[in-house]
This record gives structure tokens, C-alpha cells and sequence, in this order.
């Protein structure tokens, strides 16, 4: 079965969309963000930096001129003109050549430049006449980290490790590789080593711990991590660790128990107290929730920014009164914030107070970065009142203003589709092309649009079009399938194509119903009755898959069951019912006669 998008579903699909403001997106990034701010600390796994280069003792090169150019690259440096002092520091490496001192402060002036490959050709150089230097084989395994060749800086890490079995921070770098490229079995066996050397290493437990989390290996993940904070109890990260397994595990009152303790040794510490009552509203205890956040609030009283936190949290946890009652206070102080007017429509949106939420979408100014998304929930709402124009010419007017948002054609596309005006929704789309060409959303629209239309041919190659692009394309190997079937040509193809899909959305019932229908164009009529009733049971109020069930029990000779099934596909089916009335009026007329 083919599912298109309409009204809301429309918009959903065009939020989820690249670029565009889908509000739980954005408050991710900006609960995540957030985060940063409240605590800044190391994350469970090294960040993509260069490790810090150790250099041989500061011997100022012998030759004078070198001297000279080296001492000025140094005061260029200082100034903050680096392009000069990379010209002067290469002059002192030309006229002393054997200097690794200098070779090594060149290095170090093309990575604050982020010029890794001019960096990297230095660092090599190096290391082709010290091939046994650690510290140039770290930065080296550095500058592959950071151009994400992770192969290459892994092999430079583990040279660095075998020629020095005791650095600490060499383990560190080669397991951060290791999680990178998912080699979860070798840093886990990396950190083992690291405490067999040193069984009080801090760090070797926290990320041993770290790597059992993400390999699900949840009670050795507990064990550890908790032998880690016995190590060092005041390094808070390791309790934030350890909560996210005792979450992904279902143990609540762990979770509780160990913000509180956090909460206990630093009560000012906002991550966990906004994590704790962020975690009561998840669930379902309100009352502690808002006792929390009052506390954070009382604490936070001249600091709207976390004020504003709690705020996204409550939206994201789709408490929109609360949330709606927050922004409210803090725009008595902030009129004409238009963030706040933003998110502020977010929540009257959810509460289904249209004419409010239009009215705060109307406040954020066309200079404001949160305009775009505004336009598009107010295009939205319009389109929900039944005033499409409105949402139109407010679509039309966001594209004036940036023609270059492939997305923005998406939802106004969508509109035009959504009015039947399908000649206008494929221009729209195609225009939208134009920006971004192989764009899987536009070409998937299209696609449908056409098939409204009814040129089938136009919208098999959209399809194609798309499964080129993207070969795990669920919806669109779907689409394609079972517009196939309906056709009743390339079956076997059909049936490829719509198991395809199934391997990615395996509960699928809109999916497995194509699969069903294929089974029921093929005459395999009870394979077909096993698929449409198994996806019967996981979209019950989809009429066409109710109507599927019935044809094809009619076709097995069971017309009191088909007629069971047309009659609630008829209850559910909004429009368009007289196909379906005459079904039921000749299958009735059939039983009288038996009867």
C-alpha cells in the first residue's frame, strides 16, 4: 500500500526534512548545546583534536640566521599573524635543515592554521629520519584522526603504543579510534591491557566502562564505571555515564538515586538538576518534576537562558502548558524576543490554540533565523483552517525571500498537492530541483505527485529515480512495488522490491500489505491472507487494507468474511466510497441468491 502524506502528515514529512526547522531538531541541538554550557567536561570518548606535541627541550638553532628568522616567526606568531610566521619559521627550517626543534614548531603553526596536509608533510619528514620519535608519531595519528582517516592514524597509534607500552594517553587516543570506526572488541580489549598495567588508572576504568555501555555489556558497564568514581569520586562525567546505563537499562530509582548524588555534593550543578526533573517529567512523576525546576528557577532567577532550558525541555516533553506558561514569564521581561515568540507558537500549536500559535509565528521577524520555520508552521496552521491561499502566499513569500531552500518547494509542493492543483505542486518541485538535484525528498514527492495525477510512467522513473540515489530507500522501494501490482505488470520485481523495504521496516503494516497485495495480483491467495492480516493488526483503521482483506477472501470463496471486511473498510473510509458500495451491494446480492 502506498502512504502519502497529507495535511499534517505532509508537514511532518517536510520538518524532518535537512536545513528546516523540525522543533525537535532544534530542541535537541539546543538541549544538547545547553549541556555544553552547563558542563564542560571530557566525553565518554576523546574529542577529534591534535594531541599536544612533545617537543624536544627548546634548543635555539645554532646557525644565526636561522635564529634570526625563528625569533621573528615567534613575535608574528604572537600577534596572531600566522601566515608570516609560517614563511619566517620555514626560512629558519631552510637554513638548518637537522632541526627537529624547529620542524616541530612549524608543525605545530600549520595546525593552528588547520593545514594538516602541510602539517602532515612535515610531521613525515620527521619521522623518516626519527622513525622511532613517539611524539611525532602522536601528532601524526592526530592529523589522520582529525581528516578522519582512521585507518592511517590507528597504525601510527599502535606504532607509538608498541614503541611506548606505559603511555597512558597513547591508550586513550588509539581506543578513541577504535569507537570510532566501531572496533568495539579491540578498544575493550586496549582499556583491559591498560588496567592490567595500571590498575588504579581512573581514565582506563572510565573508558573501559564507556565501551562496555555502547557494546549493551550494561552490568560490566555498572561494575566498572562505579570502581572508576571509587578512583576518583569527584569526577562528576562518570556519574553522568553511569545514569545513561541505569536509563537504558530501566532502573528509575538508580537514575534517581545517582543525580541525587551528584545534586548532594554540588547542589549548584545545573546538568543534573535539570536532568533529574527532566527524567521525573519521562516517567510520569510531575509533581517532583515542577519541584525541581521551581528550585532551579529560585536559583537561576537573573539567568533567563536556563529559564528558557526548562522551558524546551517541557515542549519537548510535550508539556505544553507548562512550557507555554514558562515563555510566557519570561517574555513579560523579553517583549520582543523572537526566539521566545517561536517556541512560544510551538506550544500553543501543540495545545491546538491555532489563532495564538499564528499570532506568535507572526511576531518572529524576517531578519530573525527562526523566520523560516515560523513561515512553515504558519503555512501549516493556514493549511489545517482550511485557508490554503494564506498558507500559499505564505510559502511563496518565504521562497522570494531565500529561492535558494530546496525544502521551502517541499512543503509548498505539498500544498499545491494537497489542493489537487497538481500541475503547479510539479513545477513547484521541480524548481526545488534545480537547487538540489538529487534530492530524495523532492524526487520521492514528485513521484507521488505524479501518480495523483495519473501518469504512472512519470512516476515509476521518480521512484527510480530515488532507489538510485538511495538503494535502502524504504518508501520509495515500496512505492514502487506496489504501484507494480496495482498495474499488475513486473510482479516478481514487485515482490523484490517491496522485501527490500521490509528489511528496513520489518513492522511495517503499510509495507507489508504491498507484499500482500503482490501475493494477490500473483494468485498466491494464501500467502496474501497471512501478510494484509498481519498488517491488519498493526494499522486497524486503514481502510484499503481492510478492503485488500476482502477482496481477497472473496476470491478464496469466503464472501461473508470479505463482506465483513468491506463493511469496516466502508467505516473507515472518509471518501470516495462507491467503488467500494458496489463491492459490498454485490456481494450481499450474492448471498440472498445462495441463501
Amino acid at each position: 500500500m502506498k502512504f502519502c502524506s497529507t495535511r499534517k502528515k505532509i508537514f511532518l514529512l517536510f520538518l524532518s526534512s535537512k536545513g528546516i526547522g523540525n522543533v525537535f531538531i532544534k530542541l535537541f541541538k539546543i538541549l544538547i548545546c545547553f549541556g555544553m554550557v552547563l558542563y564542560l567536561a571530557a566525553c565518554a570518548v576523546p574529542k577529534k583534536t591534535i594531541p599536544a606535541q612533545v617537543s624536544p627541550p627548546e634548543v635555539k638553532p645554532e646557525d644565526t640566521g636561522a635564529y634570526y628568522y625563528y625569533t621573528e616567526s615567534r613575535l608574528m606568531s604572537r600577534r596572531g599573524e600566522l601566515n608570516k610566521a609560517v614563511e619566517l619559521l620555514k626560512g629558519a627550517v631552510v637554513r638548518d635543515t637537522d632541526s627537529m626543534f624547529l620542524k616541530n614548531e612549524l608543525v605545530q603553526l600549520y595546525l593552528r592554521q588547520n593545514d594538516y596536509q602541510a602539517a602532515m608533510a612535515v610531521i613525515q619528514d620527521i619521522i623518516e629520519k626519527h622513525p622511532e620519535h613517539v611524539p611525532s608519531l602522536v601528532t601524526l595519528g592526530g592529523i589522520y584522526a582529525a581528516m578522519d582517516q582512521h585507518a592511517e592514524a590507528i597504525e601510527a597509534y599502535e606504532k607509538a603504543l608498541t614503541l611506548d607500552p606505559k603511555s597512558e594517553n597513547i591508550y586513550f587516543l588509539l581506543g578513541s579510534e577504535y569507537v570510532k570506526v566501531r572496533q568495539l572488541d579491540r578498544a575493550m580489549k586496549l582499556y583491559q591491557d591498560l588496567i592490567q598495567i595500571n590498575s588504579a588508572s581512573f581514565a582506563g576504568h572510565f573508558y573501559l566502562g564507556t565501551v562496555y555501555a555502547a557494546m549493551k555489556r550494561y552490568n560490566q558497564a555498572v561494575a566498572i564505571l562505579l570502581k572508576a568514581i571509587k578512583l576518583n569520586p569527584d569526577y562528576e562525567q562518570t556519574f553522568f555515564e553511569l545514569i545513561s546505563v541505569y536509563e537504558a537499562t530501566g532502573k528509575h530509582e538508580k537514575v534517581i538515586e545517582t543525580y541525587n548524588k551528584i545534586l548532594a555534593n554540588n547542589p549548584k550543578n545545573l546538568r543534573a538538576a535539570v536532568g533529574l526533573g527532566r527524567f521525573y517529567l519521562k516517567i510520569g512523576r510531575s509533581e517532583e518534576a515542577e519541584n525541581v525546576f521551581k528550585e532551579v528557577r529560585r536559583r537561576n532567577r537573573s539567568n533567563p537562558q536556563v529559564i528558557k532550558h526548562i522551558a524546551l525541555i517541557y515542549l519537548d516533553e510535550k508539556r505544553y502548558e507548562e512550557g507555554s506558561d514558562t515563555l510566557q514569564l519570561l517574555l513579560k521581561d523579553d517583549p520582543d524576543n523572537p526566539e521566545i515568540h517561536y517556541f512560544l507558537g510551538i506550544a500553543f500549536e501543540g495545545l491546538k490554540k491555532t489563532a495564538k500559535a499564528i499570532a506568535s509565528f507572526e511576531k518572529v521577524p524576517k531578519t530573525s533565523s527562526y523566520h523560516r520555520s515560523a513561515a512553515v508552521h504558519l503555512g501549516f496552521l493556514y493549511n489545517e483552517k482550511g485557508e490554503a491561499q494564506k498558507a500559499v502566499r505564505v510559502m511563496e513569500e518565504a521562497i522570494e525571500r531565500e529561492p535558494n531552500v530546496p525544502e521551502l518547494y517541499l512543503f509548498l509542493g505539498a500544498l499545491y498537492e494537497e489542493m489537487e492543483s497538481y500541475d503547479k505542486a510539479v513545477v513547484t518541485l521541480k524548481n526545488g530541483l534545480h537547487f538540489e538535484p538529487d534530492s530524495k525528498r523532492l524526487h520521492f514527492r514528485l513521484g507521488v505527485v505524479y501518480d495523483k495525477a495519473g501518469d504512472k510512467k512519470a512516476c515509476i522513473e521518480e521512484m527510480k529515480t530515488v532507489i538510485r540515489i538511495d538503494p535502502a530507500h524504504a518508501e520509495a522501494l515500496n512505492y514502487l512495488g506496489y504501484t507494480y501490482a496495482e498495474l499488475g505488470t513486473n510482479l516478481d520485481e514487485a515482490e523484490s522490491l517491496i522485501k527490500r523495504a521490509l528489511k528496513r521496516k520489518p513492522n511495517d503494516g503499510y509495507i507489508i500489505d504491498s507484499l500482500g497485495w503482490v501475493y494477490y495480483k500473483k494468485g498466491l491467495y494464501e500467502e496474501a491472507i497471512k501478510c494484509l492480516e498481519k498488517a491488519a493488526k498493526l494499522v486497524p483503521d486503514d481502510a484499503t487494507i481492510l478492503e485488500h482483506l476482502g477482496d481477497v477472501y472473496i476470491k478464496v470463496s469466503d464472501p461473508k468474511k470479505g463482506l465483513q471486511y468491506y463493511k469496516k473498510a466502508l467505516g473507515k473510509k472518509g471518501k470516495d466510497t462507491e467503488a467500494l458500495e458496489h463491492k459490498i451491494h454485490r456481494v450481499e446480492k450474492q448471498l440472498d441468491q445462495d441463501a
